[in-house]
C-alpha cells in the first residue's frame, strides 16, 4: 500500500528575499558571529549552543539519567511536556539546571532541569547567514540564514529563521535531509507587557533505521567499520515534529510580574522502524536479524505554565515569592507493532545484502491519555552576605489511561495525588566560600519501552524520584570558580526482563560526586571542566533473585571533559584555537553484569577566525572531532551496541550583517 508520509517543508524562497532585503536596509550588529560555548559556560554541568556543547551533562544524560524522558524541561524557566525535542534555530541555547546552578531555580527537579533560552526579536535589524560542511553530529552542507527586524518602533518586531542540511554521510552512513524553518512575533505595547508567539517546525527526510548490535553472551561485538551504511534501505522514514507556543511577560507593578507560557508540541512518524542485529560475536557472525516496523506513529502535547511572582527586600533579606500552575494534556498512539525476524541472512555483520524487506501486517494502535496539574509555591530568600534558601511545594494531581485496541484488555487507569518539595540552603562561609545542601522529591515520567521490547513504546505510569546533595563553591580568583558536590538520586527501576519484557525490576540509587572547574584562567584562556565519578546500584527481588545485575546497563562510572579557548590578543584579537577532551569509562553492557563495553577518550579541535568584509562581520571556523579516531562503543539502557563517530573534518563561515 502506498505510504502516507508527513507534509514537506514549504518554499523557502520568499523567506530567502526577506531576508535579503532586510540585509540591505537595515544595518545590525553581530550576533552569530560571537557565540562560543567555551565562553558563554558558567559552569560544568553542560551548556549547548547551536551544535556545539561543554560540560559533563546533556539533554538526555544528568547524573545517569534521562531528564528529557523524565519531562524535567523548560522554555525561558516555564514548565514544557517536550515530546520529541525543541527543533529550529529559535533555541539560542540550552543549560542543565542542576547543583548549584539549580539554586534560585524555582520548581527544580531531582533529576535535572533542561532550561532552553530563545531568541527574541528587539529593537535593531540582524542578520545572520551560515555556510557549513557539516557539524559535530552530521556531514553535509547546510545553509542557515537568521534574521530579526523592527516592524513598528519598539512595540512590533518578526524574527525568522530557515535551514537546510542535505546530509551525504550520516555518522552511520547513508544521507538524509534536515529542514526547518521558526518564526516568532513580539508585541511590547508598553515598557510593561511583552508578548511572544513562534512556531518551529523540523523535518527529518528519507532516514533509515540505524543498525544497533546485541552481542552473543559475553563477546563484545565486532568492530564493524564506521560510516558504512549497514542498515536496510527499506526502512525509510519520515520525521516532522512541530512545536508551537506563545508567552506573556506583564509586570503588574514593581514587585509583582505576571509570566504565562502555553505551548502544542507535536510529533509524526509516517513508518518507524527499530533494527537489531541479535548474538553478534566477536568475529562479526549474526544469529538474527530483528527489525521491529511499526506506522501511524502520532504524539502530541498540550502544556504550559501560569506564573505570579512577587519580589521585595526586607533589610538585608531579599525575598520572591511564586505562585505556579503547571499543566499538560497527552495524547499519544502506540503499540501494533509487526516483529520481523529475517533470519542470520549472509551471516555476519560487515554487509547489508541478503535480508529482503517481508510482507507484514502492523495491528492497530493503543491511545495513550495522560492529564497532569501542578499547582506550588515556591519561596526563596537571599541573605545578603550570609547565605541563601529556597524551597517550594506542590501538589500533583495525574491520570494516566490507556485504551487498548485489543477490546478482550480493560482500559488501564492509574492515578497519582501526590506531594512534590524541594528544599536547598547555601551558606558563605568566607568570602568566596560556600557550601550548600538539598533535598528534594518529584514525580516524573518513565522512559517509554524500548524498540526490542515484547511491549515495545508502552510508557509506564508516572514515578516518584528523591534526591539528597550537598556542595561546595570556591572563588578561585574572581574569574574561576570551583565547585564540588556529592549526590544521591532514587527512583524507580524500568528495564527488559529476561523475556524482554519492559516492566519495573527494582529501585536504582545513583551515588556520584561531580566538579566542576570554569572560567578564565589567563587573559583570553579560558576552561571548561568537569569529572564525575558515579556509583549506580539496583536494588530489590530481581537483583536478590540473580534475574539482573545490580549494575544498570548503558552506564558509566566516570566520565571527564575539560574545553579550552584560547583567544589572541589577550581575549580581544582576532584569532581563537579551542580543544576538547572527553573521556568516559567502561560501560555495564548487559543486564547480567559479564559484559563490559571499554572506555574511549575523544580530542576535537578547532579555531575561529574573525574579520570583515564590506562592513559585514565573519567567522572562519574549521573543526576536527575525534582527533585520533578513537573507537568507542555506547551502550543505551536496553543492550544495544552503536559505535562513536569517526575523525571528521568540516568548516564553517557566518556572517553577520
Amino acid at each position: 500500500m502506498p505510504r502516507s508520509r508527513p507534509s514537506r517543508p514549504p518554499p523557502a524562497i520568499a523567506w530567502f528575499c526577506t531576508a535579503l532585503a532586510l540585509a540591505l536596509a537595515h544595518p545590525a550588529h553581530a550576533q552569530q558571529t560571537e557565540q562560543n560555548v567555551a565562553t558563554e559556560s558558567d559552569d560544568a554541568f553542560g551548556r549547548s549552543v547551536g551544535a556545539e556543547r561543554s560540560g559533563l551533562y546533556s539533554t538526555s544524560d544528568v547524573r545517569g539519567f534521562n531528564p528529557t524522558e523524565a519531562g524535567n524541561v523548560r522554555i525561558d524557566g516555564l514548565y514544557y511536556d517536550v515530546v520529541n525535542f525543541l527543533p529550529g534555530r529559535i533555541v539560542k541555547s540550552q543549560s542543565v539546571r542542576v547543583g548549584t546552578a539549580a539554586l534560585r531555580y524555582a520548581f527544580p527537579a531531582p533529576t535535572g532541569v533542561i532550561d532552553y533560552e530563545l531568541w527574541v526579536p528587539g529593537d535593531e535589524a540582524t542578520l545572520s547567514i551560515e555556510q557549513d560542511t557539516g557539524n559535530p553530529l552530521v556531514n553535509g552542507p547546510a545553509m542557515l540564514i537568521d534574521f530579526k527586524v523592527p516592524v513598528v518602533d519598539e512595540k512590533l518586531s518578526f524574527m525568522g529563521s530557515v535551514f537546510f542540511r542535505n546530509v551525504t554521510a550520516r555518522p552511520e552512513g547513508g544521507d538524509q535531509v534536515f529542514a526547518s524553518y521558526s518564526p516568532m512575533l513580539r508585541f511590547r505595547p508598553t515598557e510593561d507587557i511583552d508578548l511572544r508567539v513562534f512556531n518551529a517546525t523540523f523535518y527529518t527526510l528519507d532516514r533509515e533505521a540505524r543498525a544497533t548490535y546485541l552481542p552473543a553472551g559475553n563477546q563484545l561485538p565486532a568492530r564493524v567499520p564506521r560510516g558504512k551504511f549497514l542498515g536496510l534501505d527499506w526502512t525509510e522514514f519520515d520525521d516532522k515534529t512541530v512545536v508551537n507556543g506563545g508567552s506573556a511577560h506583564v509586570r503588574l507593578s514593581n514587585s509583582l510580574r505576571l509570566d504565562a507560557g502555553l505551548y502544542r508540541s507535536s510529533d509524526s512518524i509516517d513508518h518507524a522502524y527499530g533494527d537489531f542485529l541479535l548474538g553478534v560475536t566477536a568475529d562479526g557472525q549474526v544469529a538474527d536479524r530483528l527489525v521491529i516496523a511499526s506506522d501511524g506513529n502520532h504524539d502530541a502535547s498540550l502544556s504550559g505554565e501560569v506564573r505570579l511572582t512577587r519580589e521585595w527586600t526586607a533589610g538585608a533579606f531579599a525575598h520572591r515569592l511564586i505562585a505556579s500552575l503547571r499543566g499538560r494534556k497527552r495524547d499519544r498512539r502506540f503499540g501494533g507493532s509487526a516483529r520481523l525476524l529475517l533470519g542470520p541472512g549472509p551471516g555476519n555483520v560487515f554487509t547489508n545484502e541478503g535480508w529482503e524487506r517481508p510482507a507484514y501486517t502492523t495491528l492497530p494502535k493503543n491511545l495513550d491519555h495522560v492529564r497532569q496539574l501542578v499547582p506550588g509555591l515556591s519561596y526563596s530568600a537571599i541573605w545578603r552576605g550570609r547565605g541563601s534558601l529556597d524551597a517550594s511545594i506542590s501538589k500533583n494531581d495525574y491520570e494516566k489511561r490507556v485504551e487498548f485496541a485489543n477490546h478482550d484488555r480493560v482500559e488501564a487507569v492509574t492515578r497519582d495525588k501526590s506531594l512534590l518539595w524541594n528544599v536547598s540552603v547555601s551558606v558563605n562561609l568566607t568570602r568566596g566560600l560556600s557550601v550548600y545542601g538539598g533535598m528534594s522529591r518529584g514525580v516524573e515520567d518513565a522512559a517509554i519501552a524500548p524498540e526490542n521490547a515484547i511491549n515495545n513504546a508502552e510508557a509506564p505510569p508516572a514515578i516518584r524520584t528523591r534526591q539528597k546533595e550537598l556542595g561546595l563553591r570556591y572563588a578561585v580568583t574572581p574569574s574561576l570558580t570551583l565547585l564540588a558536590g556529592v549526590f544521591e538520586i532514587s527512583k524507580p527501576y524500568f528495564n527488559l526482563d529476561r523475556d524482554r519484557f519492559y516492566r519495573q525490576l527494582g529501585t536504582v540509587t545513583n551515588k556520584g560526586v561531580e566538579i566542576s572547574l570554569t572560567g578564565k584562567i589567563l587573559p583570553g584562556l579560558n576552561l571548561v571542566g568537569g569529572v564525575l565519578l558515579l556509583d549506580p546500584k539496583i536494588s530489590g527481588e530481581a537483583v536478590a533473585s540473580g534475574l539482573i545485575g545490580q549494575r544498570p546497563v548503558g552506564q558509566v562510572k566516570r566520565h571527564m571533559v575539560a574545553n579550552l579557548d584560547w583567544r589572541s590578543g589577550g581575549g580581544d584579537g582576532s584569532l581563537s584555537i579551542d580543544m576538547a577532551f572527553e573521556n568516559f569509562s567502561g560501560r555495564t553492557a548487559n543486564p547480567s553484569n559479564t559484559l563490559e563495553a571499554p572506555g574511549y577518550s575523544t580530542v576535537n579541535i578547532g579555531a575561529r577566525q574573525r574579520f570583515e568584509l564590506g562592513g559585514v562581520k565573519m567567522v572562519l571556523r574549521p573543526q576536527i572531532t575525534n582527533l585520533f579516531n578513537a573507537y568507542g562503543w555506547q551502550v543505551s539502557s536496553n543492550g544495544g551496541f552503536t559505535y562513536s563517530r569517526k575523525r571528521t573534518a568540516f568548516m564553517s563561515l557566518v556572517a553577520d550583517f
